[in-house]
């Protein structure tokens, strides 16, 4: 919390907590954190938080029950004003889907040639990121490339196999704008448990291709992945627009 601002510590705390709800972080029916643990979070007083707790209540965005906790009682949905999200849907849904279509003509054709060429060393390098728990979460992020395996998606890893820099500016081109999907409400699907697994199995079955050289199901199985992945999106995107 932000003590120099001007809005009351109350008021950030209530702000935060709302816009936790509005992005899915606690979702109808589940209990929020302690006071205690709020308190620890958000580094504010006891009091502090009984006052952001009792105007969400007020609002009726939680139902706080004694010896219970509180408890989220408002839909994300309910929390967005009428049309508030509307544009900024579209918008995300036309890049998404460009990046999507332009990913489906050049990914296959990368995974083949990717299974040719790719050294041990590549296949090594490729088999740590597949297996990194958290590299599940940068699918479709359009996440900047930082140092280190750990920051690697997958399908960057990927496309490094080829080790050519003009890969580099299509990728930047016709990936990273999907990055706008971070600012959605909710999660996205990457990173709900539900599809990261499937996430992980359908990438296991590239990387086995590739480890075996076998271009032919490289490219098959990337391309399988490509169609999942935009049919899970495109039905995310119709969830937020219904």
């Amino acid at each position: 919390m932000r003590k120099l601002s001007s809005h009351p510590l109350y008021m950030q705390v209530f702000d935060q907590i709302k816009s936790s709800i509005r992005l899915g972080v606690y979702q109808k029916g589940q209990i929020l954190p302690s006071e205690k643990e709020l308190m620890e979070q958000t580094g504010v007083s006891r009091v502090t938080v009984r006052q952001a707790l009792r105007m969400l209540a007020e609002a009726g965005i939680i139902e706080t029950q004694q010896g219970k906790g509180s408890r989220v009682i408002m839909d994300w949905k309910e929390l967005l004003n009428p049309g508030e999200m509307r544009d900024h849907l579209e918008e995300c849904w036309k890049q998404f889907e460009l990046s999507s279509s332009a990913r489906r003509m050049i990914e296959p054709a990368l995974a083949k040639q990717a299974a040719i060429v790719a050294t041990q060393e590549d296949i090594e390098r490729l088999k740590r990121v597949q297996e990194h728990p958290e590299n599940i979460m940068m699918e479709i992020s359009g996440y900047p490339m930082e140092d280190g395996e750990e920051n690697q998606s997958f399908h960057r890893c990927l496309w490094d196999i080829l080790k050519n820099p003009l890969m580099d500016q299509v990728w930047e081109a016709i990936v990273v704008p999907s990055g706008a999907m971070r600012s959605l409400p909710l999660i996205v699907p990457a990173q709900q448990q539900k599809y990261r697994e499937e996430i992980r199995r359908q990438h296991e079955q590239i990387f086995h291709a590739i480890q075996a050289h076998d271009s032919e199901y490289a490219y098959y199985h990337m391309l399988m992945h490509c169609d999942w992945i935009y049919q899970v999106y495109k039905q995310y995107f119709e969830e937020f627009c219904c």
